[in-house]
């Protein structure tokens, strides 16, 4: 509140003759609280009219209620039933005056109606008449109301109401200073703790007053800075006068924020983020520039981090999936419109997942990082490689390439790739890759297609052998989309008795007896009629359907093996455990249950797994292949010497089978190398103990070779092809006719 508003009121008081005024205003000036100033006014205006009872009602920050300020005259349960007061016209006297904002002179309180509900209160606290005078504000609002009550029936004289009316300016002036002088001292409080730097300027921007934490985030302290434009921290004061131009347009009650490099005074530079606005006088013209400063370069380091992290892979540094989509994006835009031809690669890390398995997820981030590091140095700068997720790659290459370019490309990756490597410290550690190549726009002209023809060209690359590359063809597309069909139909090929048993028998060279079968799952369809099994195996491995299949096989086994014995045929069968299934933990208690549950006799059922299941957990596999072995079930290892198996796996692990895989008995008459290997398989198997099967016999060449080297049996074309129930049969009584049943 002006000065000259206070000094107005209490000039008026004191022509009244108050004698307290000299002391009321020591009070005021002092700081006392507003509670003390209002209660010794209340006191000055009794002393001044000592049979009168005044009190002083403050109006709610809501508008809403009167609170008492002051009432020292006044009993405690009056003062207590007039607490909340509500607002309101007819509200006694005082609600009535704080809600018209017009003196209110209530000469008989028994017989006034705004008195109704207060007649029985007003008459135990011995109050006859109420005079109440609003207190107004300098802006028109009202802020309480000031009560002069009396004890009997009385009508006001003229120095009454010029007491009252002055007492109301009075109070007006105690409450605005006060508020002010509080209002000030937050003001205070707050820019001196406040976080934030805190710059005012004159309307010529200099700086005429900062506050501690200015001083703090800068480092200049106030005596440097004061009469000083801000420009002087800025590390383009040009940006200044732009600031003044745009501010001098902003209204008074708007803001306006940016960001700038600002430089401390020791010279060391940061992200900062100014808040303008700017305080108008009541013409409108600008009186102060207020500005408020923020270190901001945590803030954006974090936005940096953040920003890294949804773009760029933390393990291999390579840009992710999500940026990889946008500059494939990018690029497919820029095809459209200038007619660029460009290429998209996937690659695939062959058998990561073993070097996960045998080594660790350690060694195989180490791997990826290794591998990414050759990937980035293999490609120019304005050619893209990611790494899209687990062990996959992705790579945009840029402008016109012939086939013959992307050929040496892809051989050059697949060479970097290859190339000897440290992990863990082992040394000479090697992985190979396959990669599939798609060229805009003539395999795709949306990221989907070009995507979907890449990953179509990377499996035909790994189903060509691995290590390789291959270029989408249309008849890809094709083979895709007889796979996803395959992948829907699958579903129901068991529950819809479409899969059938074929069994191919395996013979002892000792005697030519056939002593065992191999089940072999066919899928009889409805409609393409007989699936082969490396169509539709892999697909049930990477789909989980496995399982399913799995445990079908061996239920049709046991029942088989029941009818062979009940037609006097005591063979043996042999199924196949996918590495897929082993990932169910129970696996071995299953297929125990299973063989109990079929009542045949014990050591019916045997059981082949594949080099690459002993690489797994080695503890888990152990117990595994111990369950089994107890339980009188028999355990081949089938495919020898094309996994990644080594002899101390061979050796740490029980199995009673060793079948020699067919790529090592094709062609092995004519190739001394093949027979060497051949030889040492079977001298190997001995001595461990474990009888020795070789696959894939055709020539009566190659099984007399076997026999010479002191194989145990021989399994392939040149016995039987894999037969049904019905052949099967046939075919055991017809062989076994000569020999005498086994």
């Amino acid at each position: 509140m002006p000065q000259n508003s206070i000094q107005h009121g209490l000039s008026d008081v004191s022509r009244l003759g108050i004698g307290r005024y000299n002391h009321f205003l020591e009070m005021l000036l002092s700081g006392r609280p507003l509670e003390m100033l209002l209660n010794e006014l209340v006191l000055l205006i009794q002393e001044k009219q000592p049979d009168c009872v005044a009190s002083i009602l403050l109006l709610s920050d809501d508008g809403k209620r009167l609170l008492p300020g002051a009432a020292p005259g006044l009993p405690d349960f009056y003062i207590d039933a007039i607490n909340n007061l509500e607002v309101g016209e007819g509200v006694g006297s005082c609600g009535t005056a704080a809600a018209t904002a017009r003196l209110v002179i209530v000469e008989d309180i028994q017989r006034h109606p705004y008195w109704q509900d207060y007649r029985e209160l007003a008459a135990r606290a011995g109050l006859h008449a109420c005079w109440s005078q609003p207190i107004v504000g300098s802006k028109g609002t009202v802020l309480g109301v000031f009560g002069l009550y009396y004890r009997e029936v009385r009508h006001p004289t003229g120095m009454d109401l010029l007491l009252i009316h002055e007492a109301a300016r009075l109070a007006q002036a105690s409450i605005e200073f006060r508020r002010a002088q509080n209002h000030r001292q937050l003001t205070e409080t707050i820019t001196q703790h406040l976080p934030l730097g805190l710059i005012i300027t004159d309307k010529e921007f200099n700086i005429i007053e900062v506050n501690p934490a200015f001083s703090h985030i800068t480092g200049y302290p106030d005596a440097e800075v004061l009469g000083r434009k801000p420009g002087f921290f800025s590390t383009d004061p040009k940006s200044l006068q732009q600031y003044q131009d745009i501010l001098d347009k902003l209204p008074a009650w708007r803001s306006w924020t940016t960001e700038i490099l600002i430089s401390r005074r020791n010279g060391e530079r940061f992200n900062a983020e100014l808040c303008f606005s700017v305080v108008r006088d009541e013409q409108n013209d600008i009186q102060r520039y207020v500005a408020l400063i923020s270190d901001i370069s945590e803030r954006k380091r974090s936005e940096e981090t953040i920003q890294y992290q949804a773009s760029y892979d933390l393990l291999t540094s390579l840009p992710n999936r999500n940026l990889f989509y946008e500059r494939l994006n990018w690029t497919l835009e820029q095809g459209r419109r200038k007619q660029r031809a460009f290429s998209v690669l996937l690659m695939d890390l062959d058998y990561f997942k073993e070097i996960n398995d045998t080594l660790g997820h350690d060694a195989g981030d180490e791997l990826l990082v290794k591998v990414g590091t050759r990937l980035q140095q293999s490609m120019r700068p304005q050619d893209t490689v990611a790494r899209l997720g687990g062990d996959e790659f992705g790579f945009i290459i840029t402008g016109e390439h012939d086939e013959q370019a992307l050929r040496e490309l892809a051989d050059q990756l697949l060479k970097n790739v290859s190339r000897s490597l440290t992990i863990r410290q082992m040394r000479d550690c090697r992985i190979s890759s396959s990669i599939g190549i798609s060229c805009y726009p003539s395999d795709g002209s949306t990221l989907e297609q070009l995507l979907k023809a890449a990953e179509q060209a990377v499996y035909a690359a790994k189903n060509a052998g691995r290590n390789g590359y291959a270029f989408f063809t249309p008849a890809m597309f094709e083979a895709a989309k007889t796979q996803a069909l395959l992948h829907q139909e699958m579903h129901f090929a068991v529950s819809r008795n479409q899969l059938e048993l074929h069994y191919q028998p395996i013979k002892r060279l000792t005697d030519d007896r056939i002593v065992q079968l191999e089940a072999l799952v066919r899928w009889n369809h409805p409609e393409r009629g007989l699936i082969r099994p490396d169509l539709f195996i892999p697909l049930a491995e990477k789909t989980g359907m496995i399982r399913e299949i799995g445990q079908w096989v061996r239920q049709e086994s046991l029942a088989m093996i029941g009818r062979l014995q009940e037609q006097g045929f005591n063979v043996p069968i042999a199924v196949n455990v996918s590495t897929a299934e082993f990932y169910d933990h129970g696996l071995a208690d299953k297929i125990i249950a299973q063989v109990q549950e079929s009542g045949v006799q014990g050591g019916s059922l045997l059981v082949e797994i594949t080099e690459s299941l002993l690489i797994r957990n080695q503890q888990e596999t152990l117990t595994f292949l111990q369950k089994l072995q107890q339980a009188n079930i028999q355990v081949a290892l089938d495919d020898f010497g094309t996994g990644f198996s080594s002899l101390s796996y061979l050796a740490a692990f029980p199995a009673d089978k060793l079948k020699i895989d067919r790529s090592f008995i094709h062609q092995m008459t004519a190739n001394p190398r093949k027979q060497s290997l051949v030889d040492t398989i079977i001298n190997l198997g001995h001595s461990l103990n474990m009888t020795v099967i070789a696959e894939g016999v055709e020539t009566e060449e190659e099984e007399a070779l076997l026999r010479s080297k002191g194989c145990d049996k021989t399994q392939g074309y040149l016995l039987a092809k894999p037969l049904p129930e019905t052949e099967l049969m046939e075919f055991l009584r017809g062989y076994n006719a000569g020999t005498g049943r086994d």
